[in-house]
Order: structure tokens, then sequence, then C-alpha cells
């Protein structure tokens, strides 16, 4: 039952976090440090963090434009280095889905 309510927890603060980065009703930016700091409030891993904020695209939030190999900002080289699920820096044109 804590497992569902963190997960539920989690989803709000993502939610929030998206609305409160976005733009006129357009499409906001999601900051992987943003992402791995909910997590951590929470008691979640940086891993479980982007695990469960990437298995939430398609329910909770999606990409504006053609994917979200397209959003993904990667600015450095040591993005390579780390695990796949958070080999991003920023994913950008992100919208709320079922508001």
């Amino acid at each position: 039952m804590e497992d569902v309510a963190s997960r539920m927890r989690f989803s709000e603060e993502i939610r929030w976090l998206i609305q409160r980065n976005t733009r006129f009703g357009g499409t906001g930016v999601v900051p992987r440090h943003k992402v791995e700091e909910i997590g951590a409030n929470l008691g979640m891993s940086e891993i479980a963090s982007c695990e469960e904020f990437l298995a939430l695209q398609g329910s909770l939030w999606d990409t504006y434009n053609v994917g979200i190999a397209y959003s993904k900002g990667k600015k450095s080289a040591q993005i390579s280095r780390l695990e796949p699920c958070r080999r991003w820096l920023v994913i950008k044109d992100v919208i709320v889905l079922g508001l």
C-alpha cells in the first residue's frame, strides 16, 4: 500500500512540475535533476525516479513533437556514462495529458 501511495504522490509532483514549467498553456520542460529531487524526497533512488518518470509517458505526460528522443537535451559528454534511464538533462516540449 505504501508503494502505491508513493507512486501516486510522485505522479502528482511530476504533474505539478510540468504545469509549473509550462509557458502560457503551451509545452514545458522537465529537468532530470528535478525528477530525481522529487524522487529523493519520496525515498526513491535517482535511477528509480527516472524510470518511474519515463514509465509515466503516455499516461501522465507526453512530448508535443515527433518523439521523446528529439526532445531529450543531451549537452554533456558525461551523460553517455550514466544509466540508460538517466541519459538526459532535460526533456522539452512536454505536455500534461488528461487535464
